[in-house]
Protein backbone atom coordinates (compact mmCIF):
# COMPACT_ATOMS: atom_id res chain seq x y z
CA UNK A 1 0.00 0.00 0.00
CA UNK A 2 2.94 2.63 0.75
CA UNK A 3 4.11 1.72 -3.27
CA UNK A 4 1.10 2.49 -4.29
CA UNK A 5 0.56 6.21 -2.10
CA UNK A 6 4.13 6.78 -3.67
CA UNK A 7 3.13 6.82 -7.12
CA UNK A 8 0.26 8.84 -6.37
CA UNK A 9 -2.69 6.05 -6.21
CA UNK A 10 -6.08 7.80 -4.25
CA UNK A 11 -7.15 5.34 -0.88
CA UNK A 12 -10.39 4.97 -3.24
CA UNK A 13 -8.51 3.55 -5.98
CA UNK A 14 -6.50 1.16 -3.41
CA UNK A 15 -8.92 0.00 -1.70
CA UNK A 16 -10.65 -0.81 -4.92
CA UNK A 17 -7.81 -2.91 -6.40
CA UNK A 18 -8.01 -4.88 -2.62
CA UNK A 19 -11.96 -5.25 -3.66
CA UNK A 20 -11.30 -7.02 -6.93
CA UNK A 21 -8.96 -9.12 -6.09
CA UNK A 22 -10.81 -10.12 -2.91
CA UNK A 23 -14.07 -10.25 -5.13
CA UNK A 24 -11.81 -13.02 -7.84
CA UNK A 25 -11.17 -14.83 -4.54
CA UNK A 26 -14.82 -14.69 -2.84
CA UNK A 27 -16.92 -14.44 -6.21
CA UNK A 28 -20.04 -12.68 -5.45
CA UNK A 29 -19.48 -11.66 -2.04
CA UNK A 30 -17.75 -8.13 -2.71
CA UNK A 31 -18.93 -7.83 -6.20
CA UNK A 32 -22.26 -6.21 -4.98
CA UNK A 33 -24.31 -8.41 -6.82
CA UNK A 34 -27.67 -10.03 -5.93
CA UNK A 35 -27.16 -13.40 -4.93
CA UNK A 36 -29.93 -14.72 -7.05
CA UNK A 37 -29.38 -12.63 -9.80
CA UNK A 38 -25.68 -14.30 -9.89
CA UNK A 39 -26.47 -17.88 -9.52
CA UNK A 40 -29.10 -17.10 -12.66
CA UNK A 41 -26.06 -15.84 -14.27
CA UNK A 42 -23.65 -18.52 -13.36
CA UNK A 43 -25.98 -21.43 -13.39
CA UNK A 44 -27.67 -20.60 -17.01
CA UNK A 45 -27.19 -19.14 -20.57
CA UNK A 46 -29.87 -17.52 -22.83
CA UNK A 47 -29.24 -17.84 -26.10
CA UNK A 48 -30.79 -15.34 -29.00
CA UNK A 49 -31.61 -17.65 -32.17
CA UNK A 50 -33.39 -15.54 -35.50
CA UNK A 51 -35.87 -13.38 -32.96
CA UNK A 52 -36.12 -16.15 -30.26
CA UNK A 53 -34.49 -16.42 -27.06
CA UNK A 54 -33.66 -19.74 -24.95
CA UNK A 55 -32.58 -20.33 -21.46
CA UNK A 56 -30.45 -23.18 -20.88
CA UNK A 57 -29.41 -24.38 -17.85
CA UNK A 58 -25.92 -25.23 -17.78
CA UNK A 59 -23.98 -28.51 -16.58
CA UNK A 60 -21.91 -28.89 -14.01
CA UNK A 61 -18.95 -28.41 -15.44
CA UNK A 62 -20.38 -25.69 -17.81
CA UNK A 63 -21.05 -23.76 -14.70
CA UNK A 64 -17.61 -23.78 -13.03
CA UNK A 65 -15.99 -22.48 -16.47
CA UNK A 66 -18.52 -19.77 -16.28
CA UNK A 67 -17.53 -18.85 -12.96
CA UNK A 68 -13.83 -19.18 -14.29
CA UNK A 69 -13.94 -17.07 -17.63
CA UNK A 70 -15.78 -14.02 -14.47
CA UNK A 71 -12.63 -14.10 -12.24
CA UNK A 72 -10.28 -14.04 -15.39
CA UNK A 73 -11.87 -11.41 -17.07
CA UNK A 74 -12.25 -9.66 -13.86
CA UNK A 75 -8.63 -9.81 -13.01
CA UNK A 76 -7.54 -9.10 -17.04
CA UNK A 77 -9.43 -5.65 -16.39
CA UNK A 78 -8.38 -4.92 -13.30
CA UNK A 79 -4.37 -5.19 -14.92
CA UNK A 80 -5.28 -3.65 -17.66
CA UNK A 81 -6.02 -1.00 -15.67
CA UNK A 82 -3.11 -0.93 -13.42
CA UNK A 83 -0.61 -0.57 -16.44
CA UNK A 84 -2.64 2.42 -17.87
CA UNK A 85 -2.76 4.09 -14.70
CA UNK A 86 1.20 3.40 -13.45
CA UNK A 87 1.62 3.93 -16.89
CA UNK A 88 -0.24 7.62 -16.53
CA UNK A 89 1.58 7.98 -13.00
CA UNK A 90 5.08 7.33 -13.97
CA UNK A 91 4.70 9.87 -17.63
CA UNK A 92 7.42 12.51 -17.51
CA UNK A 93 5.07 15.87 -17.52
CA UNK A 94 8.11 17.41 -19.73
CA UNK A 95 7.90 17.95 -23.28
CA UNK A 96 10.99 16.42 -24.56
CA UNK A 97 11.89 14.56 -27.49
CA UNK A 98 10.90 11.04 -27.18
CA UNK A 99 13.47 8.51 -27.09
CA UNK A 100 11.92 4.61 -26.73
CA UNK A 101 13.96 1.71 -25.12
CA UNK A 102 11.14 -1.06 -24.72
CA UNK A 103 12.49 -4.95 -22.75
CA UNK A 104 10.29 -7.67 -23.80
CA UNK A 105 11.01 -10.48 -21.93
CA UNK A 106 8.56 -13.27 -22.66
CA UNK A 107 8.21 -17.16 -21.28
CA UNK A 108 10.30 -19.67 -23.34
CA UNK A 109 9.54 -23.14 -24.83
CA UNK A 110 7.25 -25.13 -22.81
CA UNK A 111 8.49 -29.04 -22.99
CA UNK A 112 6.67 -31.03 -20.06
CA UNK A 113 5.57 -35.18 -20.00
CA UNK A 114 1.83 -34.22 -20.73
CA UNK A 115 1.46 -30.75 -22.71
CA UNK A 116 -2.12 -29.39 -22.83
CA UNK A 117 -3.55 -26.00 -24.18
CA UNK A 118 -1.53 -23.75 -22.10
CA UNK A 119 1.47 -25.16 -23.50
CA UNK A 120 0.11 -25.40 -26.99
CA UNK A 121 -0.40 -21.18 -26.77
CA UNK A 122 2.63 -20.90 -25.10
CA UNK A 123 4.62 -22.42 -27.77
CA UNK A 124 2.88 -20.68 -30.05
CA UNK A 125 3.76 -17.53 -28.59
CA UNK A 126 7.69 -18.18 -28.86
CA UNK A 127 6.91 -19.78 -32.53
CA UNK A 128 5.65 -16.54 -33.82
CA UNK A 129 8.65 -14.51 -32.19
CA UNK A 130 11.23 -17.25 -33.78
CA UNK A 131 9.46 -16.21 -37.17
CA UNK A 132 9.85 -12.34 -36.22
CA UNK A 133 13.70 -13.55 -35.72
CA UNK A 134 14.20 -15.42 -38.56
CA UNK A 135 12.38 -12.58 -40.61
CA UNK A 136 14.53 -9.76 -39.20
CA UNK A 137 17.89 -12.02 -39.67
CA UNK A 138 17.78 -14.80 -41.67
CA UNK A 139 15.04 -14.33 -44.37
CA UNK A 140 15.66 -10.72 -44.94
CA UNK A 141 19.28 -10.94 -45.37
CA UNK A 142 19.68 -13.87 -47.68
CA UNK A 143 16.56 -12.15 -49.52
CA UNK A 144 17.94 -8.52 -50.28
CA UNK A 145 21.51 -10.62 -51.97
CA UNK A 146 18.85 -12.24 -54.33
CA UNK A 147 17.30 -8.80 -55.04
CA UNK A 148 20.13 -7.06 -55.17
CA UNK A 149 21.56 -10.30 -57.43
CA UNK A 150 24.13 -10.90 -55.48
CA UNK A 151 25.83 -14.77 -55.61
CA UNK A 152 24.91 -16.37 -52.15
CA UNK A 153 25.08 -20.26 -51.38
CA UNK A 154 21.39 -20.57 -49.70
CA UNK A 155 21.51 -21.61 -45.99
CA UNK A 156 18.61 -23.39 -44.94
CA UNK A 157 16.53 -22.85 -41.49
CA UNK A 158 13.50 -24.25 -40.10
CA UNK A 159 11.03 -22.08 -41.15
CA UNK A 160 7.09 -23.44 -39.76
CA UNK A 161 4.91 -23.29 -42.37
CA UNK A 162 1.22 -21.58 -41.61
CA UNK A 163 -0.84 -24.86 -39.76
CA UNK A 164 -4.26 -22.66 -39.06
CA UNK A 165 -5.10 -25.04 -35.86
CA UNK A 166 -6.47 -22.34 -33.96
CA UNK A 167 -8.59 -21.65 -37.17
CA UNK A 168 -9.98 -25.23 -36.82
CA UNK A 169 -10.47 -25.36 -33.52
CA UNK A 170 -12.46 -21.99 -33.48
CA UNK A 171 -14.49 -23.92 -36.09
CA UNK A 172 -15.13 -26.82 -33.98
CA UNK A 173 -16.47 -24.86 -31.00
CA UNK A 174 -18.70 -22.50 -32.97
CA UNK A 175 -20.24 -25.19 -35.17
CA UNK A 176 -24.05 -26.86 -33.89
CA UNK A 177 -23.80 -29.93 -32.40
CA UNK A 178 -22.10 -31.74 -29.61
CA UNK A 179 -18.59 -30.45 -30.59
CA UNK A 180 -15.89 -32.39 -28.49
CA UNK A 181 -12.14 -33.04 -27.92
CA UNK A 182 -12.09 -36.33 -30.20
CA UNK A 183 -14.05 -34.62 -32.98
CA UNK A 184 -11.67 -31.82 -32.94
CA UNK A 185 -8.88 -33.88 -33.08
CA UNK A 186 -10.63 -35.59 -36.24
CA UNK A 187 -10.72 -32.86 -37.67
CA UNK A 188 -7.17 -31.59 -37.46
CA UNK A 189 -6.09 -35.35 -38.66
CA UNK A 190 -8.48 -34.95 -41.86
CA UNK A 191 -6.98 -31.28 -42.50
CA UNK A 192 -3.57 -31.94 -41.38
CA UNK A 193 -2.93 -35.41 -42.58
CA UNK A 194 -0.46 -34.25 -45.57
CA UNK A 195 1.48 -31.35 -43.35
CA UNK A 196 5.03 -32.37 -42.52
CA UNK A 197 5.09 -30.58 -39.26
CA UNK A 198 1.58 -32.14 -37.89
CA UNK A 199 1.51 -36.08 -36.74
CA UNK A 200 -0.97 -38.43 -34.58
CA UNK A 201 -1.86 -41.66 -33.99
CA UNK A 202 -3.98 -41.67 -36.88
CA UNK A 203 -1.87 -39.91 -39.22
CA UNK A 204 1.83 -41.31 -38.41
CA UNK A 205 1.78 -44.04 -41.34
CA UNK A 206 1.97 -41.29 -43.45
CA UNK A 207 5.00 -39.04 -42.58
CA UNK A 208 6.82 -41.77 -40.15
CA UNK A 209 6.30 -45.26 -43.25
CA UNK A 210 9.93 -45.84 -44.20
CA UNK A 211 10.74 -46.90 -47.78
CA UNK A 212 8.69 -45.40 -50.78
CA UNK A 213 8.73 -46.74 -53.94
CA UNK A 214 9.42 -45.05 -57.09
CA UNK A 215 7.76 -47.09 -59.46
CA UNK A 216 5.97 -43.80 -60.12
CA UNK A 217 9.22 -42.31 -61.92
CA UNK A 218 9.15 -45.82 -64.26
CA UNK A 219 11.71 -48.55 -64.14
CA UNK A 220 12.14 -50.49 -60.85
CA UNK A 221 12.56 -49.08 -57.71
CA UNK A 222 15.98 -49.02 -56.32
CA UNK A 223 13.85 -50.73 -53.23
CA UNK A 224 12.81 -53.72 -55.17
CA UNK A 225 16.72 -54.42 -56.55
CA UNK A 226 18.13 -54.42 -52.91
CA UNK A 227 17.63 -56.40 -49.87
CA UNK A 228 14.83 -59.00 -50.91
CA UNK A 229 14.55 -62.21 -49.44
CA UNK A 230 11.40 -65.05 -49.50
CA UNK A 231 9.61 -62.27 -51.54
CA UNK A 232 9.51 -59.77 -48.76
CA UNK A 233 11.95 -57.10 -49.55
CA UNK A 234 14.02 -55.44 -46.56
CA UNK A 235 12.30 -51.83 -46.96
CA UNK A 236 9.14 -53.21 -46.09
CA UNK A 237 10.25 -54.90 -43.11
CA UNK A 238 11.47 -51.60 -41.70
CA UNK A 239 8.84 -50.13 -42.83
CA UNK A 240 6.34 -51.80 -41.16
CA UNK A 241 8.59 -52.29 -37.62
CA UNK A 242 9.20 -48.72 -37.87
CA UNK A 243 5.42 -47.64 -38.00
CA UNK A 244 4.85 -49.73 -35.01
CA UNK A 245 7.38 -48.06 -33.32
CA UNK A 246 5.87 -45.04 -34.42
CA UNK A 247 2.67 -45.79 -33.64
CA UNK A 248 3.31 -47.02 -30.30
CA UNK A 249 4.41 -43.49 -29.04
CA UNK A 250 1.49 -41.71 -29.25
CA UNK A 251 -0.88 -41.91 -27.54
CA UNK A 252 -4.90 -41.97 -29.16
CA UNK A 253 -5.85 -38.49 -27.78
CA UNK A 254 -2.56 -36.76 -28.60
CA UNK A 255 -1.27 -34.96 -31.61
CA UNK A 256 2.11 -33.84 -32.36
CA UNK A 257 3.40 -30.53 -33.71
CA UNK A 258 7.00 -29.94 -35.18
CA UNK A 259 8.20 -26.71 -33.55
CA UNK A 260 11.65 -24.97 -34.20
CA UNK A 261 12.37 -26.18 -30.49
CA UNK A 262 11.94 -29.91 -31.23
CA UNK A 263 9.03 -32.07 -31.00
CA UNK A 264 5.83 -31.35 -29.00
CA UNK A 265 3.10 -34.17 -28.16
CA UNK A 266 -0.35 -32.35 -26.66
CA UNK A 267 -3.37 -33.82 -24.92
CA UNK A 268 -6.37 -32.70 -26.68
CA UNK A 269 -7.94 -33.05 -23.92
CA UNK A 270 -9.42 -29.97 -22.53
CA UNK A 271 -8.86 -27.94 -25.78
CA UNK A 272 -12.45 -27.05 -26.79
CA UNK A 273 -13.78 -25.98 -23.05
CA UNK A 274 -9.90 -24.10 -22.60
CA UNK A 275 -10.94 -22.48 -25.91
CA UNK A 276 -14.59 -21.73 -25.33
CA UNK A 277 -13.25 -19.66 -21.71
CA UNK A 278 -15.97 -16.87 -22.76
CA UNK A 279 -17.83 -14.75 -20.50
CA UNK A 280 -21.30 -14.96 -21.43
CA UNK A 281 -23.68 -12.39 -22.09
CA UNK A 282 -25.84 -12.78 -19.31
CA UNK A 283 -23.17 -12.97 -16.65
CA UNK A 284 -21.53 -9.95 -18.10
CA UNK A 285 -24.93 -7.87 -17.67
CA UNK A 286 -25.40 -8.82 -14.14
CA UNK A 287 -21.46 -7.50 -13.44
CA UNK A 288 -21.75 -3.86 -15.60
CA UNK A 289 -25.47 -3.67 -13.90
CA UNK A 290 -24.08 -3.94 -10.99
CA UNK A 291 -21.26 -1.41 -11.34
CA UNK A 292 -23.34 0.66 -14.03
CA UNK A 293 -20.91 -0.23 -17.00
CA UNK A 294 -24.41 -0.23 -19.56
CA UNK A 295 -22.01 1.36 -22.37
CA UNK A 296 -20.07 -2.29 -22.69
CA UNK A 297 -23.13 -3.97 -23.24
CA UNK A 298 -23.39 -2.67 -26.96
CA UNK A 299 -21.85 -5.31 -29.21
CA UNK A 300 -23.98 -8.38 -29.18
CA UNK A 301 -21.31 -10.50 -31.51
CA UNK A 302 -20.26 -13.12 -29.93
CA UNK A 303 -17.29 -12.71 -27.91
CA UNK A 304 -13.75 -14.15 -29.41
CA UNK A 305 -12.59 -17.33 -28.24
CA UNK A 306 -9.41 -17.36 -25.66
CA UNK A 307 -6.96 -18.63 -28.75
CA UNK A 308 -8.14 -16.24 -30.94
CA UNK A 309 -7.63 -13.26 -28.27
CA UNK A 310 -4.28 -14.37 -27.70
CA UNK A 311 -3.51 -14.79 -32.15
CA UNK A 312 -4.87 -10.83 -31.59
CA UNK A 313 -2.92 -9.62 -29.41
CA UNK A 314 0.41 -11.50 -30.78
CA UNK A 315 0.08 -10.41 -33.83
CA UNK A 316 -0.20 -6.64 -32.23
CA UNK A 317 3.25 -7.20 -30.40
CA UNK A 318 4.65 -8.59 -33.77
CA UNK A 319 3.52 -5.71 -35.77
CA UNK A 320 5.10 -3.56 -32.78
CA UNK A 321 8.41 -5.76 -33.50
CA UNK A 322 8.38 -5.44 -37.00
CA UNK A 323 8.23 -1.64 -36.90
CA UNK A 324 11.02 -1.12 -34.52
CA UNK A 325 14.87 -2.18 -34.94
CA UNK A 326 15.01 -5.10 -32.06
CA UNK A 327 18.12 -6.86 -30.97
CA UNK A 328 18.01 -10.26 -29.97
CA UNK A 329 19.71 -11.44 -26.06
CA UNK A 330 19.32 -15.00 -26.63
CA UNK A 331 20.30 -16.88 -22.75
CA UNK A 332 21.67 -20.18 -22.65
CA UNK A 333 20.90 -22.57 -19.92
CA UNK A 334 24.83 -24.37 -19.04
CA UNK A 335 22.79 -26.93 -16.92
CA UNK A 336 19.66 -27.93 -15.54
CA UNK A 337 20.87 -28.28 -11.81
CA UNK A 338 21.23 -24.66 -11.09
CA UNK A 339 24.93 -25.07 -10.22
CA UNK A 340 27.93 -22.93 -11.13
CA UNK A 341 30.74 -23.84 -13.35
CA UNK A 342 28.74 -26.99 -14.52
CA UNK A 343 28.50 -27.01 -18.38
CA UNK A 344 26.39 -30.01 -20.24
CA UNK A 345 26.98 -30.12 -23.61
CA UNK A 346 24.65 -31.69 -24.87
CA UNK A 347 22.01 -29.54 -23.00
CA UNK A 348 23.64 -26.32 -24.50
CA UNK A 349 24.36 -28.09 -28.17
CA UNK A 350 20.23 -28.46 -27.91
CA UNK A 351 19.52 -24.86 -27.29
CA UNK A 352 22.05 -23.63 -29.50
CA UNK A 353 20.91 -25.76 -32.55
CA UNK A 354 16.61 -25.18 -31.73
CA UNK A 355 17.80 -20.72 -31.07
CA UNK A 356 18.77 -21.26 -35.25
CA UNK A 357 22.30 -19.80 -33.72
CA UNK A 358 23.77 -21.88 -36.06
CA UNK A 359 22.09 -21.01 -39.06
CA UNK A 360 22.41 -17.00 -38.16
CA UNK A 361 26.39 -17.48 -37.86
CA UNK A 362 26.29 -19.41 -41.01
CA UNK A 363 24.71 -16.44 -42.75
CA UNK A 364 26.74 -14.01 -40.75
CA UNK A 365 30.25 -15.70 -41.67
CA UNK A 366 29.36 -15.97 -45.19
CA UNK A 367 26.81 -12.63 -45.40
CA UNK A 368 28.56 -9.29 -45.86
CA UNK A 369 28.73 -6.86 -42.63
CA UNK A 370 28.11 -3.46 -44.22
CA UNK A 371 25.80 -2.35 -46.95
CA UNK A 372 25.25 0.74 -47.97
CA UNK A 373 23.01 2.71 -51.10
CA UNK A 374 25.78 3.94 -54.03
CA UNK A 375 24.28 7.73 -53.51
CA UNK A 376 25.25 7.42 -49.58
CA UNK A 377 28.34 5.80 -49.87
CA UNK A 378 29.88 8.23 -52.67
CA UNK A 379 28.27 11.25 -50.83
CA UNK A 380 30.41 9.83 -47.12
CA UNK A 381 33.71 8.73 -49.46
CA UNK A 382 33.59 10.73 -52.59
CA UNK A 383 37.18 12.83 -50.99
CA UNK A 384 38.77 9.58 -51.35
CA UNK A 385 39.72 9.58 -55.09
CA UNK A 386 40.47 12.28 -56.83
CA UNK A 387 37.90 10.90 -59.83
CA UNK A 388 35.09 11.76 -57.59
CA UNK A 389 36.23 15.01 -55.44
CA UNK A 390 34.58 17.44 -55.35
CA UNK A 391 31.96 16.75 -57.74
CA UNK A 392 30.97 13.85 -59.41
CA UNK A 393 29.31 14.02 -63.14
CA UNK A 394 28.32 10.64 -63.33
CA UNK A 395 26.05 7.71 -62.01
CA UNK A 396 26.80 6.94 -58.24
CA UNK A 397 27.79 3.12 -58.68
CA UNK A 398 30.34 4.44 -61.44
CA UNK A 399 31.54 6.78 -58.78
CA UNK A 400 31.69 4.06 -55.86
CA UNK A 401 33.62 1.53 -58.33
CA UNK A 402 36.32 4.48 -58.96
CA UNK A 403 36.33 4.52 -54.75
CA UNK A 404 36.68 1.13 -54.71
CA UNK A 405 39.58 1.34 -57.37
CA UNK A 406 41.50 3.87 -55.49
CA UNK A 407 41.22 2.19 -52.11
CA UNK A 408 42.56 -0.96 -53.73
CA UNK A 409 39.92 -3.50 -52.39
CA UNK A 410 40.28 -7.18 -52.97
CA UNK A 411 37.80 -8.89 -55.18
CA UNK A 412 36.91 -10.95 -51.73
CA UNK A 413 36.10 -8.32 -49.73
CA UNK A 414 33.01 -6.49 -51.20
CA UNK A 415 30.35 -7.12 -53.96
CA UNK A 416 28.57 -4.48 -55.84
CA UNK A 417 24.62 -4.96 -56.20
CA UNK A 418 21.90 -3.33 -57.91
CA UNK A 419 21.67 -0.45 -55.60
CA UNK A 420 24.06 -1.23 -52.96
CA UNK A 421 27.85 -1.72 -52.03
CA UNK A 422 28.20 -4.68 -49.91
CA UNK A 423 31.29 -5.11 -47.90
CA UNK A 424 32.10 -8.53 -46.42
CA UNK A 425 34.27 -8.06 -43.33
CA UNK A 426 34.43 -5.12 -40.84
CA UNK A 427 38.15 -4.65 -41.16
CA UNK A 428 37.40 -3.80 -44.87
CA UNK A 429 34.78 -1.13 -43.38
CA UNK A 430 37.61 0.36 -41.11
CA UNK A 431 40.15 0.34 -43.32
CA UNK A 432 37.96 2.83 -45.64
CA UNK A 433 36.45 4.73 -42.43
CA UNK A 434 40.30 5.13 -41.40
CA UNK A 435 41.55 6.65 -44.80
CA UNK A 436 38.36 9.02 -44.63
CA UNK A 437 39.37 10.62 -41.54
CA UNK A 438 42.98 11.11 -42.29
CA UNK A 439 42.14 12.89 -45.77
CA UNK A 440 39.04 14.89 -43.76
CA UNK A 441 42.19 15.60 -42.04
CA UNK A 442 43.90 16.78 -45.03
CA UNK A 443 41.08 18.69 -46.83
CA UNK A 444 40.91 20.54 -43.28
CA UNK A 445 44.11 21.70 -43.71
CA UNK A 446 43.69 22.93 -47.07
CA UNK A 447 40.87 24.47 -46.40
CA UNK A 448 42.14 26.65 -43.15
CA UNK A 449 45.10 27.79 -45.13
CA UNK A 450 42.62 28.41 -48.19
CA UNK A 451 40.65 29.90 -45.46
CA UNK A 452 43.23 32.02 -43.87
CA UNK A 453 44.70 33.20 -47.12
CA UNK A 454 41.64 34.41 -48.21
CA UNK A 455 41.67 36.32 -44.48
CA UNK A 456 44.84 37.59 -44.93
CA UNK A 457 44.29 39.23 -48.28
CA UNK A 458 40.84 40.87 -47.28
CA UNK A 459 42.67 42.35 -44.50
CA UNK A 460 45.78 43.62 -46.69
CA UNK A 461 43.09 45.38 -48.94
CA UNK A 462 41.41 46.72 -45.77
CA UNK A 463 44.84 47.98 -44.38
CA UNK A 464 45.88 49.26 -47.93
CA UNK A 465 42.30 51.10 -48.42
CA UNK A 466 42.84 52.46 -45.06
CA UNK A 467 46.66 53.73 -45.57
CA UNK A 468 45.82 55.42 -48.64
CA UNK A 469 42.55 57.34 -47.29
CA UNK A 470 44.79 58.46 -44.76
CA UNK A 471 47.57 59.58 -46.86
CA UNK A 472 44.71 61.46 -48.82
CA UNK A 473 43.29 63.24 -46.15
CA UNK A 474 46.77 64.16 -44.70
CA UNK A 475 48.29 65.04 -47.46
CA UNK A 476 44.65 67.61 -48.01
CA UNK A 477 45.51 68.77 -44.77
CA UNK A 478 49.14 69.69 -45.15
CA UNK A 479 48.23 71.41 -48.56
CA UNK A 480 45.31 73.10 -46.49
CA UNK A 481 47.91 74.50 -44.00
CA UNK A 482 50.88 75.42 -46.53
CA UNK A 483 48.43 77.31 -47.94
CA UNK A 484 47.27 78.91 -44.95
CA UNK A 485 51.28 80.02 -44.52
CA UNK A 486 51.71 81.37 -47.70
CA UNK A 487 48.68 83.35 -47.47
CA UNK A 488 50.23 84.54 -44.38
CA UNK A 489 53.51 85.00 -45.70
CA UNK A 490 52.43 87.10 -48.29
CA UNK A 491 49.54 89.18 -46.39
CA UNK A 492 52.78 90.62 -43.91
CA UNK A 493 55.27 90.60 -46.97
CA UNK A 494 52.77 93.04 -48.18
CA UNK A 495 52.13 95.12 -45.00
CA UNK A 496 55.91 94.81 -44.77
CA UNK A 497 56.56 96.94 -48.52
CA UNK A 498 53.54 99.64 -47.71
CA UNK A 499 55.00 100.19 -44.37
CA UNK A 500 58.83 100.89 -45.72
CA UNK A 501 57.12 103.41 -48.50
CA UNK A 502 55.23 105.38 -46.68
CA UNK A 503 58.58 105.78 -43.41
CA UNK A 504 60.95 106.67 -46.97
CA UNK A 505 58.85 109.65 -47.50
CA UNK A 506 58.18 110.97 -44.28
CA UNK A 507 60.49 109.79 -41.95
CA UNK A 508 63.35 108.48 -43.21
CA UNK A 509 65.33 105.49 -42.92
CA UNK A 510 66.32 105.79 -39.24
CA UNK A 511 62.24 104.84 -38.46
CA UNK A 512 62.05 102.38 -40.86
CA UNK A 513 64.08 100.10 -38.37
CA UNK A 514 62.16 101.21 -35.62
CA UNK A 515 58.76 100.21 -37.52
CA UNK A 516 59.81 96.90 -39.24
CA UNK A 517 59.18 93.13 -37.73
CA UNK A 518 62.13 91.09 -36.98
CA UNK A 519 61.66 88.18 -39.71
CA UNK A 520 61.61 90.97 -42.62
CA UNK A 521 64.44 93.61 -41.19
CA UNK A 522 66.77 91.93 -44.02
CA UNK A 523 64.28 92.33 -46.78
CA UNK A 524 63.25 95.89 -45.84
CA UNK A 525 66.93 97.31 -45.84
CA UNK A 526 67.28 95.79 -49.08
CA UNK A 527 63.99 97.79 -50.00
CA UNK A 528 65.52 100.55 -48.72
CA UNK A 529 68.91 100.46 -50.11
CA UNK A 530 67.84 100.39 -53.53
CA UNK A 531 65.36 102.97 -53.44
Amino acid sequence: MAALRVIDFSEEEIDCIFRIVAAILHLGNLLECGEEALATALTHRTIEARGDVVCTPLSVDQAGSCRDALAKATYERLFNWLVERLNASLRSTVKAKKTLLGILDIYGFEIFNKNGYEQFCINYCNEKLQQVFIELTLKSEQEEYRREGIQWEQVTYFDNKIICIISLMDDECLRPGDATDLTLLAVLNKQLADHKHFSSYETVSTHDKVGVSTHDKGGVSTHDKVGVKGGVSTHDKVGVSTHDKQKKTFGKEEFRLQHYAGEVSYSIQGFLDKNNDLLYRDLKQTIVITWALQAELVAKKRPVTAATQFKLSLSKLMSILMSKEPSYVRTIKPNDHKRPLDFDQQLVSHQVKYLGLMENLRVRRAGFAYRRSYEIFLERYKSLSSKTWPNFKGSPKDGVKHIVEALKYSEDEYRMGATKLFIRLPKTLFRTEDAYQARKHELATYLQARVKGVQQRRRYLRLKEAVTCIAKHWRAVAARRLLVRRRWAASVVRMCVLDVVVVDVVVGVVVVDVVVVDVVVVDVVVVVDVV
